[in-house]
């Protein structure tokens, strides 16, 4: 059998892992396989492979190594059942014992193991029982665990599998080998198996150490090929960069090739070290001819390129030379020059050495120094023909320079000595000449640098000769000139001054001081000018200012007329034109602020809008006054118009700033009128509901007033303090009187009666319900059917309707009856339960106590608006009239805690609500009386108002009602009278009531039959007003027997007493006195064309 695994020769221990039993013949059959592979490995021998060349010195063969061909044999009988007789020893001599029999089969057994003992280091067997824990086992099973551990195990397996673990350390201690002294390691078996597999493949003997060496060989190979690879890498690299010197180059390239060779070791670290070194050696040997060419390749690349830098610093000459040379000017001695280029030569040849140097030595170029002094000495002689140049432009400045300044020297001189003084003129003009000779002289032996500066010395003295006496001969002319030329300039000067009177007086042009226009010193120093400049004598020019003088006096004095007449002419046309622009700016002004709307419902109208507004039109008509002052021709702070103007400007500033404050103001009357508007709507929901009595608390009170505060701020229009202003007043006037009312109200509660439970019906449930219980317990006590104290008790009052009035007995009302009905008993004639029923209600006022009057503003609902056309002087109007007014004063009251609106009342008057409030109510039990009484006022609405002139006013004209109420609250007594009905008296087996105390208590003048029944008899059922019951109880009135009754019941007495408290009956009556009391107007005037918002929108 061919089949061979590599891993058997490599491996240092072989695991043969059965399940189960022993089974001899199977086992060895198995095993048996293995034994082919050993057959090949034996008929290989242990001779060398021929194939042990290598890139490098060839490796020095190793001795084979005499071992067993494989390692340990470990035969493990897994999840094996344990008992006595089997045991590792027993089952190891059953398999590898001899057998004694000479059968082919048995010969073939022992064949088998013999050859596994010889081929294999050792071989041992071990047991792993089949010990798995039942619960690990299930759970395994049920897939709940994915794989077993230790813990999973009895204690027994973990005893066999601690003997196992012991025999593989030990047998793993030594590493397996081929040739003695190398181990197989990762390494070696990953080099090994190709060319293992290789052999196998072949099918060809098996020489295990000529094939390991074969493929050690081949690693070497493959890594000194890998290293020149890399090394190729590495140079291609350094070439590629810049040039570098050589000693740069040469650390570069050495400390990539120390990588390099580190590499290599790390890639066969797993070799013998011997192996390992030699390789290194090998490689770093083909490293030294690479460094070598490269070195060659580099120098050559900085040769030329020190090339090149000589050309570039030869080319650089002549931007140096600009640096220590100007360009047009070179004013330096020849030595300088020389000097100059030494250094620059030094420097050039210094560079290039340094560069070179750098690189490297060898790469600078032959006889660089002689190249750059030859390139030198061309720029040298440019440089010198070009100083020769400047230096003869600098001498030649200095020249001329000098005889401008000697010639301006002799003709100050010519000027400063009188005509005719020619020996001083001739001695003077000589000195001036010597000295400007010196001068020339000491600058040119200071600063002239050049060789020629005797030849320049002599050409300056021939000029300086030459200038004085051109100098001389000018000056004797001079004076025949300037005697003629005087008489001119005289004449000349007159005249002018003439027409400087005559061109000061202009049309319509303010005329300058008549001390400037007739001033004469600048035509005067103008001839004292001439005399200086022309050097005349001292006397001369005295005698020709006086005659100029002599000639202004007569002028002026004939011209002060004519300056006068001036004067007035200007000043009269100045204030006429200016008193004709004022009142067209200050109207024009006028119109522009009235074009400024006043329309609240705006967001942009705000005092800040319009102020800014109306500050731009003063701006606008002070501008225009400007423009008409720029028009009238006038001077800076001249004394005719500066007065005139003065008085106009204070007239329009006066004009301008009344009519801006009028507008401002103007919107603030807006504002004000609006917001007072805007604050009635907001106070008058607060004023109802309050009176309505809506307010449960001041609390509530002061949160309704808060919230429209918080309107009223919010559609406040203006500044916010002055609207907060307006309504602290009306907050300090009239919330005191609202909180009262408040207190008031809530004081006089009755309980089950809160809300607007205000109606009768409720008064009369509340009233039956304080006194059911007494009544109850009378008719008990009296003898009804069915009745007692407490029997009705949670029985709700049937409203039974309104009574009709008897038209026989005046001043009654209709008059709600309430009955509580008596569920049937249950026992005789249970169906005759007595029923108790009110019935004619009467109400009684006693104590009224009087509010603090409340005076509202009530919104205007009309604004008149009246149209006056413009004028065109300001008049006086009268708007509004004055009359009586009769006015209906209402008295409104309800009943109950809740009910009514309070407000304030006129103060004239407040007698006589008061007692027609009494006699309304007494007797008249409805939900809601209304009285009223007529109250006359007298209103003035009549003003007189200003309508400015030039424009269409509209008056506008708003009229507030104030209405003033008088809240109260009276005390009511409301009293029923009381009936029995459907009921019966009770019997008793018969007989009087004097006789048997079982029967009713009636009086036998008025009994019928056995027992009474209501309906046969209702008026002798009925009672007085349940207040005074007890009072005919008292006088044993018919038809009861009230003294016996209450001798047999003593508690009749105290139920009569509790019928007579006024507090079972008493309720409270809220009502109000309200009417219109007085108007007052608001008035305000606004230009047609305004757009004006007087009222907040409904």
């Amino acid at each position: 059998m061919d089949l061979f695994s590599p891993a058997l020769v490599t491996s240092r221990v072989i695991i043969y892992n059965r399940t189960g039993g022993l089974l001899t013949e199977e086992i060895l059959s198995q095993l048996g396989m293995m034994t082919q592979a050993a057959q090949r490995l034996r008929a290989g021998g242990n001779a060398r492979s021929d194939d042990s060349a290598n890139h490098g010195t060839p490796r020095k063969p190793r001795t084979a190594s005499t071992s067993p061909l494989f390692g340990h044999l470990f035969i493990i009988f897994n999840q094996f059942r344990t008992n006595k007789v089997d045991t590792v020893t027993t089952l190891k001599n059953a398999l590898m014992n001899q057998e004694p029999e000479t059968d082919s089969n048995s010969t073939n057994r022992n064949n088998i193991r013999k050859l596994l003992t010889s081929v294999f280091e050792s071989i041992q067997v071990f047991i792993l029982p089949d010990s798995l824990k039942s619960e690990a086992r299930d759970n395994l099973a049920d897939g709940i665990k994915d794989f077993i551990l230790l813990t999973d195990f009895t204690p027994k397996y973990l005893e066999y599998f601690k003997l196992l673990r012991d025999g593989l350390s030990k047998a793993l201690v030594s590493p397996r080998e081929f040739t003695t002294g190398v181990p197989l390691t990762g390494g070696t078996i990953a080099d090994f198996m190709p060319s293992f597999a290789d052999a196998i493949n072949r099918s060809q003997p098996l020489n295990l150490p000529s094939i390991f060496e074969l493929s050690q060989n081949n690693a070497l190979n493959k890594v000194q090929i890998t290293f020149t690879n890399a090394l190729s890498i590495v140079s291609d690299s350094i070439l590629s960069d810049p040039v570098l010197s050589t000693q740069l180059l040469s650390t570069r390239f050495d400390s990539n090739v120390t990588l390099l060779l580190s590499q290599l070791a790390n890639s066969i670290s797993y070799m013998p070290l011997d192996t390992v070194k030699r390789a290194q050696d090998d490689a770093s040997n083909s490293a030294t001819a690479v460094k070598v060419n490269l070195i060659a390749i580099n120098l050559s690349r900085i040769k030329t390129l020190m090339s090149t830098s000589l050309t570039n610093l030869i080319g650089s000459i002549g931007t140096e030379l600009s640096k220590v040379f100007p360009t047009n000017n070179i004013l330096q001695s020849p030595t300088d020059i020389d000097n100059a280029f030494v250094i620059l030569f030094n420097s050039l040849s210094s560079t290039l050495k340094n560069r070179g140097d750098t690189y490297d030595p060898q790469a600078l170029p032959n006889d660089y120094e002689a190249t750059i002094q030859s390139a030198l000495d061309l720029h040298k002689s440019g440089i010198q023909s070009k100083a020769a140049s400047s230096w003869g432009v600098w001498a030649t400045d200095l020249i001329q320079a000098s005889i401008k300044t000697l010639t301006d020297t002799l003709v100050i001189l010519g000027r400063n000595i009188q005509v005719g003084n020619e020996s001083q003129y001739t001695a003077s003009a000589t000195s001036a000449c010597s000295t400007e000779k010196s001068s020339f002289g000491q600058k040119l032996d200071n600063e002239y640098l050049w060789s020629d500066k005797q030849d320049k010395k002599d050409f300056f003295t021939t000029s300086a000769d030459n200038a004085m006496n051109t100098q001389k001969a000018l000056w004797l002319k001079n004076e025949e000139d300037v005697k003629a030329s005087l008489n001119v300039i005289f004449e000349s000067l007159k005249q002018t001054y003439v027409m400087q009177l005559q061109n000061s007086i202009v049309p319509q042009n303010e005329p300058q001081s008549f001390t400037t226009i007739t001033n004469p010193t600048p035509i005067k120093d103008a001839l004292l000018l001439f005399c200086s400049q022309n050097s005349l004598s001292t006397t001369m020019t005295t005698k020709i200012g006086s005659d100029f003088d002599v000639f202004v006096s007569e002028k002026k004095s004939n011209f002060v007329t004519t300056y006068n007449l001036a004067c007035d002419t200007y000043k009269s046309y100045i204030s006429s034109e200016l008193a004709a622009q004022v009142p067209l700016i200050l109207q024009a002004c006028r119109n522009q602020l009235d074009l400024i709307d006043l329309n609240l419902d705006s967001p942009t109208t705000t005092r800040d809008q319009i102020t800014v507004t109306s500050n731009a039109a003063v701006t606008d008509a002070r501008n225009k006054f400007t423009m008409a002052k720029g028009k009238l021709n006038a001077l800076q702070n001249g004394t005719i118009s500066s007065t005139t103007i003065q008085t106009y400007q204070l007239q329009l500033d006066m004009g301008l700033e009344l009519d801006r404050k009028a507008k401002v103001d103007k919107y603030d009357e807006v504002v004000s009128v609006y917001n007072k508007a805007l604050l009635t709507e907001m106070v008058i929901p607060i004023v109802d509901q309050t009176l309505a009595n809506n307010f449960t608390s001041t609390a509530a009170l002061d949160t309704s007033i808060t919230r429209q505060l918080m309107f009223f701020i919010a559609k406040k229009k203006g500044e916010q303090a002055l609207a907060q202003a307006k309504w602290d007043e009306w907050k300090a006037k009239t919330y005191p009187a609202l909180v009262e009312v408040v207190q008031r109200n809530n004081s006089y509660r009755v309980e089950g009666l809160e809300g607007n439970l205000a109606a009768t019906k409720a008064i009369q449930e509340h009233v039956i319900n304080n006194i059911n219980f007494d009544c109850c317990a009378m008719g008990g006590d009296l003898g009804m059917s069915y009745l007692y104290g407490g029997r009705l008790d949670g029985i709700k009052p049937q409203d039974m309707g309104m009574s009709v009035t008897d038209p026989t007995k005046p001043n009654q009302q209709n008059s709600r009856t309430m009955r509580l009905n008596n569920p049937p008993g249950g026992a005789y004639d249970a169906n005759h339960s007595t029923n108790l029923e009110f019935f004619d209600w009467v109400v009684e006022v006693s104590d009224i106590i009087w509010g603090k009057p409340i005076i509202t503003d009530l919104k205007p609902l009309k604004l008149d608006t009246t149209e006056y056309p413009a004028q065109a002087t300001p008049i006086t109007v009268t708007i509004g009239s004055i009359s009586s007014v009769t006015s209906t004063i209402t008295d409104s009251q309800s009943w109950g805690v809740n009910a009514g609106v309070e407000v304030g009342y006129k103060y004239g008057v407040k007698d006589t609500w008061e007692a027609n409030m009494k006699a309304t109510s007494n007797g008249n039990f409805s939900n809601i009386s209304s009285h009223s009484e007529a109250s006359s006022y007298t209103t003035s609405t009549s003003t007189q108002i200003s309508l400015p002139a030039n424009r269409v006013n509209c008056v506008n004209q708003m009229v507030f009602d104030q209405r003033t109420s008088l809240p109260y609250t009276a005390r009511v007594k409301v009293v029923p009278r009381l009936r029995f009905q459907n009921g019966y008296t009770i019997w008793g087996n018969g007989g009087s009531y004097a006789s048997n105390p079982n029967t009713a208590a009636r009086k036998p003048a008025f009994k019928k039959s056995d027992r009474v029944y209501c309906s046969k008899a209702q008026s002798t059922f009925e009672f007085r007003r349940t207040d005074e019951i007890r009072d005919d109880a008292l006088s044993n009135a018919d038809p009861w027997e009230w003294s016996l009754c209450m001798q047999r019941n003593p508690d009749l007495r105290s139920v009569l007493d509790s019928l007579t408290q006024a507090s079972n009956y008493e309720v409270f009556v809220k009502g109000k006195w309200e009417g219109i009391t007085g108007k007052y107007a608001v008035t305000t005037v606004t230009p047609k064309n305004t757009l004006t918002t007087l009222l907040p929108p409904s």
